[in-house]
């Protein structure tokens, strides 16, 4: 009963081995195609961008988690408008604020949106195109004056 058992337990752990194995092993797959890219995508920024001098990205903390489009507006897979296009926001979509960044004087909010499909869902937009809760408490106090 006791050897039942202990094979029972090998079995299992076994199975156990051989699934989380093949999870690493697509995760290294992943990780090395991402880094691949990632090394493609900083020499096409550098090449762009080299008379410019080196690219300096500014992060700060974003003060808000929340906001809204002004108007359509293209989502960036990074802040940098050369960065290839990920799909395009129509006025008034709820954004979420995941960080902040400038990058040659122009500031940049990273941003998710609420999607069924996860597909395109996270990037870059411009910060001057997105109204936050401190933009319509500036304009209700503007108006009320």
């Amino acid at each position: 009963m006791l050897i039942l058992l202990f094979s029972i337990f090998l079995i299992c752990f076994g199975v156990y081995y051989y699934i989380i194995d093949q999870k690493l092993s697509t995760q290294k797959t992943q990780l090395r195609i991402l880094s691949r890219q990632n090394r493609e995508f900083k020499l096409k920024i550098e090449s762009s961008h080299s008379t410019q001098g080196p690219i300096i990205i500014k992060y700060r903390p974003p003060l808000f988690k929340t906001g809204t489009t002004k108007e359509s507006c293209s989502l960036y897979l990074s802040p940098i408008e050369s960065s290839p296009v990920l799909s395009t926001i129509v006025k008034g979509t709820s954004i979420g604020i995941q960080d902040s960044a400038e990058i040659f004087n122009v500031s940049w909010y990273e941003i998710s949106l609420n999607s069924q499909n996860n597909i395109n869902n996270k990037g870059w937009i411009k910060k001057e195109v997105v109204v936050t809760v401190d933009d319509v408490d500036h304009n209700q106090d503007g108006a009320s004056i």
